[in-house]
Order: structure tokens, then C-alpha cells, then sequence
């Protein structure tokens, strides 16, 4: 018995292992061509696994797309979670959120992906039951543990937090695809002060 679970625990990392090589390719070849123009067989032949293992992980290449960015997302997650451990106020939770997820997305291959597949990131991303998650939570951090004052309605701060998630990648988006140059802090610092105002007005 105790063989057999030998076995089978190292079938499971086996599996875990073959999964994280196709993500890790799938997440190099969308950063070089995009989602549109990656194949199955693009990835297969990266990966160096046959036609049919791929399809034994993911339907088709969206399935794979989706996959990278829950992956993303996941580690946003975890970003806002330690964050609001640390922080003492509401300052600080706003720069540390939004700095945690520009230091994310602001690294090669990461950078590219969401610059050549803009499109399919925001169409994946407000599917995603994650996204949905962190609303609901900033949602709920608004409402009491960080006392907002200056909005009442419950749509209102649904609306905040919708604006808290959406507004970063967009400016990122923006600042990277013109001239203008900006490190992580100061794109964190300049929408912590943006919205740290709207909300203690």
C-alpha cells in the first residue's frame, strides 16, 4: 500500500510538472506572438510533449490563456492578502495593493504578455472568479475594516472596488505603450494619492 502511494504521488508531480512546463511556454509564446497567433503544435513542439498530453491539461489554447492568467490573478491574491496583514491605515493598503501588482506585470515575459494581449486579458480577466473574489473583498474591506467615509450606497463602493482592480492595469497599459517612463512607485504612489483622497474626502 505504502508503495502504491509512492507511486502515486509521484504521478501527481509528474502531472504538476508537465502543467507548470506547458504554462511556462505557453506564457513565452503569448508574450512573443500572442494569443491569436500561438498554435497547439507552437506549444507542443516548445514543450516537448506529445499532441495529445496537451489536450490531457487544457481544451484549446484559450483554455491555456485562461489558466496563465487565474495563475496571475491567484498571485495578485496573495499580494492584497499580505498586505492587508501589514498595513496600518488606509494608505498604506493602497500602495502596497497597487505596488504588489505593478512589481507583478512589470517584468519580462510578464510585461509583454499583457501589452500584446490586451484584448484577451481584460475579456479573461472580468470572467475570472478570482477578479470577482478580490471585488468582493475590497468591497467588504471599504465598507468596514478600513471605515470609508465618503460614500454611503452599497453600489458605490461595489463601483470603488471595480475601479480599484480596473484602474491600475489600464494606466500600467498606458504608460508602457507611450513615452512616458514610470517605475512601480511612482505609478503606485500617484494612484494611492488619487484614490486615497476620492475616499477620505
Amino acid at each position: 500500500m505504502e508503495e502504491f502511494d509512492v507511486v502515486l504521488g509521484k504521478r501527481e508531480i509528474q502531472k504538476q510538472q508537465i502543467r507548470e512546463r506547458i504554462l511556462a511556454e505557453g506564457l513565452t509564446l503569448f508574450s512573443e506572438r500572442g494569443l491569436e497567433k500561438t498554435t497547439v503544435a507552437d506549444i507542443v513542439g516548445k514543450s516537448g510533449i506529445a499532441r495529445g498530453t496537451f489536450y490531457n491539461y487544457f481544451s484549446d489554447m484559450n483554455a491555456l490563456f485562461d489558466a496563465l492568467i487565474e495563475q496571475l490573478n491567484q498571485q495578485v491574491v496573495e499580494s492584497i492578502q499580505h498586505t492587508r496583514k501589514q498595513s496600518k491605515n488606509l494608505y498604506d493598503y493602497l500602495y502596497g495593493t497597487f505596488k504588489g501588482y505593478f512589481d507583478l506585470i512589470g517584468n519580462e515575459p510578464m510585461l509583454q504578455f499583457h501589452i500584446i494581449n490586451q484584448a484577451h486579458i481584460r475579456q479573461s480577466s472580468y470572467q475570472s472568479e478570482i477578479i470577482k473574489t478580490i471585488v468582493k473583498n475590497l468591497n467588504r474591506d471599504l465598507k468596514s475594516d478600513l471605515k470609508v467615509k465618503a460614500f454611503n450606497e452599497k453600489y458605490e463602493f461595489l463601483l470603488l472596488s471595480y475601479m480599484l482592480v480596473g484602474t491600475p492595469p489600464e494606466l500600467f497599459l498606458a504608460t508602457q505603450t507611450t513615452e512616458i517612463n514610470l517605475t512601480s512607485e511612482q505609478l503606485a504612489t500617484f494612484l494611492t494619492k488619487l484614490f486615497y483622497k476620492v475616499l477620505m474626502e
